[in-house]
């Protein structure tokens, strides 16, 4: 993206967040009804929900459950770190502040990965990034400035980890902010998944590169999943092979 194309966007994203504070005072804007259409999505990101789990991934849920000594450990613990910031001061310092609080030093590298996940998981809930625009970061910075300067990971990442909302990108692009400083090969994916009628929908997640394989985590499905009481884990640090079918890219 040029500079040019980069203050562009900021300038129309500032505005849209301008023009929804001005329409829902703070605190009503994540209530309100009607907005959820995002101009800036090239195409419609739906929610995946738990009747859209096939049969395979409930199957590798319960042999891949994550554990002490699990494969998904010895993988997670194999990785070469090289600890990467966001390129927003704002967020960066949002992140200073928020790992802390979820992971510490005596955990090894699966261990802080698994509970920025569950952190996710737990805490965020599906819903517009759009009508969340508004919500600062630090420093007197917004989520609609990063989303603007520097793109839709930066972007809605701070809206999944303020406002604790978003859509599937939102989740993904959070996780992978999370991981990226820890030192993780992390990076967001754009595709498709399979819905329980065997068509497929837009859909976005998270991939991480270890040594040459990569491993997907989808803590958005995975939220929906345990919402229906369906086994945990089985979108977190899996290969395509473990999901044969769910993901196309």
């Amino acid at each position: 993206m040029t500079d040019t194309q980069r203050r562009k966007r900021g300038f129309l994203a500032m505005l849209l967040a301008i023009a929804l504070t001005a329409a829902f005072p703070l605190g009503v804007l994540a209530d309100a009804d009607g907005l959820d259409e995002d101009p800036f999505q090239q195409q419609e990101v739906e929610e995946i929900t738990a009747e859209d789990a096939g049969e395979e991934e409930q199957q590798a849920a319960v042999a891949s459950k994550p554990v002490s000594g699990s494969p998904q450990a010895a993988v997670l613990n194999a990785a070469e770190l090289s600890p990467v910031r966001p390129r927003s001061e704002a967020l960066g310092a949002l992140l200073d502040e928020l790992l802390p609080t979820i992971v510490s030093e005596d955990m090894d590298t699966y261990e802080q990965v698994k509970a920025c996940y569950d952190y996710l998981v737990t805490n965020v809930s599906y819903g517009s990034h759009m009508k969340n625009l508004n919500t600062p970061v630090a420093n007197g910075v917004t989520c609609a400035r990063i989303y603007g300067d520097y793109g839709e990971l930066e972007g809605f990442g701070a809206v999944a980890l303020t406002a604790k909302k978003g859509m599937c990108n939102a989740y993904a692009s959070a996780f992978i902010l999370m991981t990226r400083e820890l030192g993780l090969n992390a990076y967001l994916v754009k595709g498709s998944t399979r819905r329980s009628g065997g068509a497929y929908t837009h859909h976005e997640w998270a991939e991480v590169k270890v040594g040459d394989k990569v491993y997907l985590f989808d803590p958005q499905l995975e939220q929906n999943l345990r919402a229906s009481g369906l086994p945990a884990y089985s979108v977190f640090c899996v290969t395509y092979d473990q999901v044969p079918g769910r993901y196309t890219k």
